[in-house]
């Protein structure tokens, strides 16, 4: 009986998602969760059960929960609560739209909660219009279509989609259009609300959902977004949960006022936010990390900040993937008063900045060339985030 015992216990503590817990001040722990409610988090760390406040969590990373990265792109919808995640079909009329995902399961929201929806797949040529259209002021709906690599659109009222067709009002005239025709639906609606999400939850195949509440109960996940669908989420298609909405900002948020590259050559190494320049995570002292800036030699970056933030908080080092010859001098200013200045070696530990932008409006980054040219000069600033 008692081998049974110890037998089903390693069961159920073997189910338990391994998660690492990273706080407001940047200390980590790790634990298997064993549940999670709007106040506290508990993990099992060896024999102990431990709580943690949630509102000093900043995000609960999954390590063993890889992207699933693709390169056939599926169907992709964007929600007004900024929600942005792949579904696989849906259907709608003018007062719902059930959304089916792999990882979501069936969604069923306000059909006024749905900015956008990409039925065709992205290339190099056609991401740069498909953006142009998502961030286009329109008075009223675009049904957007493919012609070769270039995208074209019609405007009118989009009405019910079914799995082959499209209700389409252009004018007073009402059209059936063939949905395998359509690359996608963008309507005239403001793309996201000012609510701030109680937590964001990034998914393993990219999509994010922004969510009013999140609970564990030991075996899924129940989450509510905020325009009030519900879902189960299973622990595997989970990658992080983001608790610092209305805490922290992250850089890779924010939009630089001013961008130079001096490239050493010809080519120019433009910065990444939340990934490598190979479109993979970033890497820094045998560590992966799904937030913070990508930056090359020599990269001056210029951002104004509005809010009342106190600390800046960041792990720098070259990118593992480069051999170890990355050579890099870095400068962090505010309000033109230096804040951090060094080189930025690859032989060297990760750097954990910690620096006092009390006041500052002003924050500039300059990322140098080394001694050695600008040879694998990849520098990551990991988890870069302004502390309020």
């Amino acid at each position: 009986m008692h081998s049974l015992f110890c037998a089903t216990m390693t069961m159920l503590l073997a189910a338990s998602p391994g998660v690492e817990v990273t706080s407001l001040t940047g200390t980590s722990v790790s634990g298997q969760l064993q549940s999670l409610n709007q106040g506290t988090i508990q993990l099992k760390q060896g024999q102990d059960d431990r709580q943690y406040p949630l509102s000093g969590v900043l995000n609960v990373r999954f390590p063993q929960n890889r992207f699933q990265r693709t390169l056939e792109s599926p169907l992709m919808v964007r929600l007004t609560d900024g929600s942005r995640f792949p579904i696989q079909d849906l259907k709608s009329n003018d007062r719902e739209t059930v959304l089916q995902g792999e990882q979501t399961g069936s969604l069923t929201v306000p059909t006024k909660a749905v900015t956008s929806v990409r039925f065709g797949a992205l290339n190099s040529d056609l991401q740069k219009s498909w953006d142009k259209l998502l961030n286009g002021k329109h008075s009223k709906d675009l049904l957007v279509v493919q012609k070769e690599n270039v995208l074209d659109y019609i405007d009118g009222v989009v009405g019910n989609i079914t799995a082959d067709r499209i209700q389409f009002f252009a004018g007073e005239d009402e059209v059936p259009v063939n949905r395998q025709r359509v690359f996608g639906i963008i309507y005239a609606r403001p793309a996201t609300t000012e609510t701030t999400p109680f937590c964001s939850i990034k998914l393993t195949d990219e999509g994010t959902l922004q969510a009013s509440a999140i609970s564990y109960n030991g075996t899924d996940f129940e989450a509510t977004l905020q325009t009030g669908a519900r879902t189960r989420l299973a622990p595997s298609v989970i990658a992080n949960l983001d608790f610092s909405q209305g805490k922290v900002r992250y850089l890779s948020d924010l939009e630089p006022r001013n961008i130079e590259y001096t490239p050493f050559f010809d080519t120019v190494w433009k910065y990444r936010r939340d990934k490598h320049r190979d479109g993979g995570p970033l890497r820094v002292g045998g560590k992966e990390y799904s937030r913070g800036l990508y930056i090359h030699s020599k990269t001056l970056l210029q951002y104004r900040l509005k809010d009342d933030y106190r600390r800046f908080r960041a792990v720098m080092g070259i990118d593992d993937s480069v051999p170890g010859i990355g050579f890099v001098y870095v400068e962090i200013k505010g309000n033109g008063r230096t804040l951090f200045a060094g080189n930025v070696k690859s032989s060297d530990s990760p750097v954990d900045l910690d620096l006092d932008v009390s006041g500052v409006r002003d924050l500039e980054i300059l990322v140098d060339f080394g001694d050695n040219l600008e040879i694998c000069d990849h520098l990551d600033l990991c988890n870069a985030r302004l502390i309020k």
